[in-house]
């Protein structure tokens, strides 16, 4: 269902920073669309994948917080993303996964059991996704080159070059509404956590972030947590950077969970 348009953002949201030629950073107020949970208006969600296709940042429900969503292969779109949460480009991003099929395909998957009487990490996610947990993973090329701005020259405003990033935080959301959408587009979308307590509602986000495209409107749960952070990427111990929604003891040989670095930074971007 279509809600109705809020008054126009002069500042855009906390973002800040130039423009871009993504749909949501020329429209004077983000459309706001209402769903349930359970159910959702597949029409709805259609819109919203509309959006999406042609550019658009949105913001959309997960099983954690709410998340600024973008096409994966826009990069016009995902720099767009950046700009309107006001974030630098070395900051990490997420991508939200239809299955594990699209884990394997942007990633070089789980690592295996590399000593007697280990967990393996492949079966343990298998317990654990679809749930409120982020895993980072080493990028495999199949993963879009995300274009940057150029800060190493005084005065560049524009996409100048490109870079590769090593790892990828992977979401397989349990969410109804995500999921269904991500279904329409076949195929993930890149993500980053809307920055607000869980008790704020949607029509604020669309107020704060007036340049996104669309925000998804699935009600709000003030007791929610961002998802729990667990780093595959390096080292044959899984390191827990943030504990979050998530079972993070699962992840730990002992049963005790030890936050490897106490370092928001590390974490910040992962819904």
């Amino acid at each position: 269902m279509r809600a109705k348009r809020g008054n126009k953002n002069k500042n855009g949201g906390a973002g800040g920073g130039g423009g871009g030629v993504g749909i949501g950073l020329s429209e004077d107020t983000a459309e706001l669309f209402e769903v349930t949970r359970t159910n959702p208006n597949m029409r709805t969600l259609e819109e919203c994948a509309d959006l999406l296709r042609r550019g658009g940042v949105g913001i959309i429900p997960t099983d954690t917080k709410y998340s600024f969503v973008a096409d994966l292969n826009n990069k016009d779109a995902i720099q767009n993303l950046y700009t309107i949460k006001g974030i630098d480009s070395n900051k990490p991003l997420s991508i939200l996964c239809r299955g594990f099929q699209d884990i394997d395909t942007y990633t070089l998957g789980f690592p295996p059991a590399t000593r007697p009487g280990m967990a393996d990490p492949f079966k343990l996610a298998r317990k654990c996704l679809p749930g409120p947990y982020t895993f980072i993973l080493p990028a495999s090329k199949s993963l879009p080159k995300i274009c940057l701005l150029d800060t190493s020259s005084a005065g560049h405003t524009r996409l100048s070059k490109c870079q590769q990033r090593k790892t990828i935080g992977c979401r397989l959301p349990d969410c109804e509404v995500t999921l269904a959408l991500l279904d329409l587009l076949d195929a993930p979308l890149m993500c980053s956590t809307v920055p607000f307590d869980g008790d704020v509602q949607p029509i604020v986000m669309r107020d704060e972030y007036s340049r996104c495209a669309f925000v998804l409107d699935a009600g709000t749960d003030a007791e929610q947590l961002a998802s729990t952070v667990i780093d595959l990427s390096i080292g044959d111990v899984p390191k827990v950077l943030r504990v979050g929604a998530g079972d993070a003891s699962v992840w730990s040989e002992d049963g005790d969970v030890h936050v490897e670095v106490d370092d928001p930074d590390l974490a910040w971007g992962f819904a």
